[in-house]
């Protein structure tokens, strides 16, 4: 018997234009498919994203890079966010791939190798993870200019906080530190940052998590269902324990149903003694420790054993599970293990 996790990819294409929706008519919306698209599957998700209009992706590696490229056609951009290194020369000729350049020394290896190839600019606005610094923009400015540049982009690192102010100032940074490049297309928001106002959007998006509906806006579609088997069922007495370190204990006789699926499967231990699998809309709390393989969780209150509960679907979704782990959706998603038998629905 194995867990089975099921994507939704019409749910994936609703999200994706609900987005470009928001994102205006003098923008492009972009899609943002690295670690696989989120762990869910680019063989899959890119050329349905493609079918919807989709024409520029984001990837983390060259080696994702390449990959995608199997999926999609020619006239496709895909940008590579972590950088450039030399030892990627012959991928960035073979496949027109455009990596993002986050540094001076990416970009001195970059024109060494690649005077014409077009190329992405990252800027630092804030986050000091990637990017361009005022100090180092300001000493590189002609170096930049004989670029081919195709895109300049920021990051922002408050764009989950709607009402921070880093929001406004990192805005206003990336405005004026980029007005000297006005032909060149622009891009700021990722997920949380088309939600802030077209004033963010530039001439690019890049929405990821979203797509796979791990933001809370009404308007965007859960896109994965997690059902978990049950093995084995268990009745206990006032007294008895349950699972590694016997951390639970029943105080009244307990019916437990012992279920296929663990931290081996990224479902995180921190959820034991305080998540929940469902049987429908009816709770089933989880009981001790959760372990490599196997949830052990409170069947009692169902008048019958079924073959399996719900993980993740309409009654818990990714955002609910990363709030009760006190992690976030991304963390969810990707960490989802390769023993699920995996099922696409269009």
């Amino acid at each position: 018997m194995k867990a089975t996790l099921k994507i939704n990819l019409t749910n994936i294409r609703k999200n994706w234009e609900y987005l470009n929706k928001l994102s205006g008519k003098e923008t492009e919306t972009s899609a943002v498919l690295k670690a696989n698209a989120y762990g869910l599957g680019i063989s899959e998700i890119a050329p349905v994203l493609w079918e919807a209009g989709t024409r520029s992706f984001f990837v983390a590696t060259f080696e994702e890079a390449i990959d995608l490229h199997k999926y999609l056609p020619k006239n496709r951009k895909i940008y590579v966010l972590n950088g450039y290194h030399e030892i990627y020369k012959s991928t960035v000729d073979s496949f027109s791939i455009i990596p993002v350049i986050n540094s001076p020394a990416q970009l001195m290896s970059f024109l060494k190798h690649h005077s014409q190839e077009k190329v992405c600019l990252q800027l630092d606005i804030g986050m000091n993870r990637l990017g361009f610094q005022r100090h180092e923009l300001e000493k590189f400015q002609k170096t930049i200019d004989s670029l081919n540049l195709d895109l300049i982009m920021g990051h922002l690192s408050c764009a989950d906080e709607p009402k921070n102010p880093s929001n406004k100032s990192s805005l206003q940074y990336f405005s004026s530190r980029t007005n000297t490049w006005s032909r060149i297309r622009r891009s700021l928001s990722a997920s949380h940052g088309i939600l802030l106002g077209k004033q963010y959007n530039f001439q690019m998006t890049r929405p990821g998590i979203a797509l796979y509906g791990g933001i809370r806006d009404e308007n965007l579609l859960n896109t994965i269902s997690v059902e978990l088997p049950i093995l084995q069922t268990h009745d206990l007495d006032p007294g008895d324990g349950v699972g590694y370190g016997l951390t639970f204990t029943a105080k009244r006789k307990t019916k437990v149903a012992t279920l296929f699926g663990g931290y081996a499967d990224g479902i995180m231990r921190s959820l034991s003694q305080k998540g929940n699998l469902y049987h429908g809309n009816e709770p089933c709390p989880i009981l001790g420790r959760i372990s490599m393989d196997l949830i052990t969780v409170d069947i009692t209150r169902l008048n019958i054993i079924p073959e399996g509960l719900t993980l993740l679907g309409k009654s818990q979704t990714i955002n609910d599970l990363a709030d009760m782990a006190g992690s976030i959706a991304h963390d969810v998603l990707t960490n989802l293990g390769s023993r699920f038998s995996r099922s696409y629905t269009n």
